[in-house]
């Protein structure tokens, strides 16, 4: 009888102070498993799964914000972390990108009329594909053709009242204009195209 109670009362006292879950896990109740209560090591406070531990931020879980191009921006904040001209706040280069991460290129870095040149690249009229840095400067009533910023022929350089465009067939030397009096001079005076008629 004295070794009944003797087993009776080991039994009371290891319940009393407690024994491991049959299942072998850290898990109070029996049955479950070790992922579910406070104090073991994967779903509540103090595990792993909090603040300070492997999987959250500022734990050993967290991927280091990096900053590829060294322009001071993490990949997170820059649209480009390739590119060190990019980056949030950024001047806008003639370039065709979003420099400063807005999520807009700016209209004088698009070629909107085709000639190949941007406002930004010094196209004076980017709506019309005739009108470029370099193009031929022709009588069109005004046109700035080859954005220098003159209409050459339309300008009277020699003050004689005509222009290229006007038919002065020599705009430097005011003596020469259409209906002028032709004189024995080896020159095509009245630019008719005659000399010394």
């Amino acid at each position: 009888m004295s070794s009944r109670w003797f087993l009776l009362g080991l039994l009371g006292l290891a319940l009393v102070l407690g024994c491991p879950d049959p299942e072998g896990d850290d898990d109070t109740t029996g049955g479950e498993d070790d992922d579910d209560a406070t104090g073991d090591d994967d779903d509540s406070t103090g595990d792993d799964d909090t603040t300070g531990d492997d999987d959250s931020t500022g734990d050993d879980d967290t991927t280091e914000a990096t900053d590829a191009d060294g322009d001071g921006y993490t990949a997170e904040e820059d649209c480009d972390d390739g590119d060190p001209a990019t980056y949030p706040g950024a001047e806008e280069l003639c370039d065709g990108l979003d420099n400063d991460c807005d999520g807009a290129v700016p209209d004088d870095e698009t070629d909107d009329d085709g000639d190949g040149l941007a406002e930004c690249e010094g196209d004076c009229e980017d709506a019309d594909a005739a009108v470029f840095p370099g193009a031929e400067e022709v009588c069109n009533g005004g046109v700035d053709d080859d954005c220098d910023p003159t209409t050459d022929e339309e300008v009277d350089d020699d003050g004689d009242g005509f222009d290229e465009c006007a038919g002065d067939c020599d705009d430097g030397d005011a003596a020469v204009f259409p209906g002028a009096e032709e004189v024995c001079n080896g020159v095509d005076d009245d630019c008719d195209p005659l000399t010394d008629e």
